[in-house]
């Protein structure tokens, strides 16, 4: 009797359990779908594997031979134009700076003399390998390319200092003259000439204030300009 009534408890349990039924359910429902997913991925063939089924494997191999060397070719056309716009970017001088006014005869140029004096503090760098004195009388002018020519006559007119020194034959001058200092290639200072290119802001008698390739002194009205970098 107390046999089957533990047999007939057992039998009670296992109906009664439903975590066990549903535990069985859960792992055989699992082991269908990985047996399902598994099947399914090795129905899918991979796209290389279709593509080059359509051809020969060399012809294939060759197709993405040409494809890398369309990509290499079009990286060799990209990167020297990059290069090139970064370069023209950076090529320009962080020191260039430009003194150009317009003067009229016989007269007294005070905000010409004023932007004179601003040119001549902004030449802070400490050096300069480009100098260019040019004006409407000769658009193109003079360029001296000597770093150390353009340096020292750079810092003479940043402080006011005289200079004499001669370049390509030219006698260049930085010296005072009345309020301010002039630059000239006639190899006089603060004097009137005739030919030369003398640029004074700040004369002491009206229309003294030089001259692009013209007289220095009451020369007719023209523009003036100095270029450093």
């Amino acid at each position: 009797m107390i046999n089957a009534s533990k047999k007939s408890t057992q039998k009670v349990n296992k109906k009664l359990d439903p975590s066990s039924s549903l535990q069985n359910s859960f792992q055989h429902s699992f082991h269908n779908s990985q047996i399902i997913s598994q099947n399914s991925l090795q129905s899918i063939p991979s796209a290389s594997s279709k593509f080059c089924s359509r051809w020969s494997v060399p012809r294939c191999i060759c197709i993405q031979l040409l494809v890398l060397l369309g990509m290499l070719v079009l990286a060799a056309i990209i990167i020297p134009i990059v290069v090139l716009v970064l370069d023209n970017r950076s090529s320009a001088s962080p020191c260039a700076v430009t003194y150009s006014q317009s003067f009229t005869a016989l007269t007294t140029q005070a905000a010409q003399c004023t932007a004179w004096q601003q040119f001549a503090a902004s030449l802070t760098c400490t050096s300069y390998s480009k100098m260019r004195i040019y004006g409407s009388n000769d658009p193109v002018g003079i360029t001296v390319t000597d770093p150390n020519t353009v340096t020292a006559l750079a810092v003479a007119l940043r402080y006011n200092t005289t200079m004499a020194l001669t370049y390509n034959g030219i006698a260049w001058r930085v010296w005072p003259c009345s309020s301010g200092y002039e630059i000239t290639s006639s190899g006089s200072t603060c004097s009137c000439t005739t030919g030369y290119y003398t640029i004074r802001p700040c004369p002491w008698v009206s229309g003294y204030w030089g001259g692009i390739a013209s007289a220095s002194c009451n020369a007719a009205s023209q523009t003036m300009s100095l270029s450093f970098e």
